[in-house]
């Protein structure tokens, strides 16, 4: 399994990315960390770094393809496409009424590809299924789901989440929070 090394996560820390104490999500879950994602994005180094990890989680996969639902999630996919060995494939996903689906242009590179999807922060999922679906309709093997950050659930549609700072932070449901046990007061994420 990938992890983040020891002076990625100091620097992450230092630049006030990542900030620590009781957090809770809008998933209904627990942290003893919150991942300023607004600003992390707008960091090309931190960012790099990030997506070599990711990468180095799916190396012996043999991925062809990366995926993504959001723009966020793009510039990411970007990033972990091109340190994947092969060099992977990208596809932003198009915004449609059911929510994320592979553009009719670029079905190309997921019909019979090994795909991976990518978001820089997976909260309930809402935008990763329904990428899933699509990349599956269209002939794809979804092979990982993967995010810088992930605070929601640990398995979606049957796959399991990768969560590059979930390597570090553990994310707890609300009644298994060791945090709310202490009586330590909840802060908002805002996600």
């Amino acid at each position: 399994m990938a992890n983040l090394e020891g002076n990625i996560l100091e620097s992450l820390k230092n630049d006030r990315l990542i900030r620590e104490g009781h957090i809770a999500y809008s998933s209904g879950r627990h942290s003893a960390a919150l991942l300023d994602t607004d600003h992390l994005t707008t960091n090309p180094v931190a960012v790099g770094h990030m997506s070599y990890a990711i990468a180095k989680h799916f190396f012996t996969d043999h991925i062809q393809t990366v995926a993504s639902p959001s723009l966020e999630g793009a510039a990411l996919a970007i990033w972990v496409g091109h340190f994947l060995d092969p060099v992977a494939r990208v596809v932003p996903a198009a915004m449609t009424a059911d929510g994320p689906a592979v553009p009719r242009q670029l079905d190309d590179l997921i019909v019979d590809r090994r795909v991976i999807l990518i978001d820089d922060l997976i909260v309930s999922g809402d935008l990763i299924r329904p990428l899933l679906q699509s990349v599956e309709a269209h002939g794809g093997e979804v092979i990982g789901i993967a995010a810088l950050w992930n605070v929601g659930e640990p398995e979606l549609a049957g796959h399991p989440v990768f969560g590059l700072l979930n390597t570090v932070y553990d994310v707890w449901p609300q009644a298994d929070c060791p945090l709310c046990a202490t009586g330590e007061p909840a802060i908002d994420a805002g996600y």
